[in-house]
């Protein structure tokens, strides 16, 4: 009996452990306690202004759902301006006599990451990302590939931020 407890108390405190553990804000300074998202800006050529919009808004979400740092509308301790760099459209490779049935979309985002309290820049790079779609319907499938792409850009933005890869 006296094994069963130790052996329950045993699970119990790794359950709890393991609930104290976070994958996100591990590295983020203890100075740093909000952030700036500045207007996402489109470089890309592209001409859809939805794009711009929708980056600012996967960027805003994520960051509030997170939690980490909380996004302030005006002078954060931090600051992320993202820029989108480009957004290209490629054919996939394809054997002599075979039809196009899919291309694929590539974005590229370039993001500065800056710490407003000790007036440094934390890292600026580049993230992108890319997605299929289909020919079958090919401006809706195009578009919706982009803010797939976009989504996960912003993702990887966001935990390069808080993880400081």
């Amino acid at each position: 009996m006296r094994n069963i407890i130790c052996v329950g108390l045993a699970v119990l405190f790794v359950i709890f452990l393991g609930g104290c553990y976070s994958f996100t804000g591990g590295s983020i300074p203890e100075h740093l306690n909000s952030i700036q998202i500045m207007s996402v800006v489109d470089n890309s050529g592209y001409g859809n202004p939805l794009f711009r919009e929708e980056m600012q808004n996967y960027l805003v979400d994520k960051f509030i759902t997170d939690g980490s740092l909380s996004v302030a509308e005006n002078n954060g301790d931090a600051r992320l301006t993202v820029t989108i760099s480009s957004i290209q459209d490629q054919t996939i490779a394809l054997n002599a006599g075979e039809l196009e049935t899919e291309r694929k979309v590539v974005v590229v985002c370039s993001a500065e990451y800056f710490d407003a309290v000790e007036r440094k820049q934390v890292f600026k790079r580049n993230f992108s990302n890319e997605q299929l779609y289909s020919l079958s319907n090919p401006v809706a499938e195009r578009n919706e590939a982009v803010l797939k792409a976009m989504d996960q850009v912003s993702d990887d933005i966001r935990l390069a931020v808080v993880s400081g890869w």
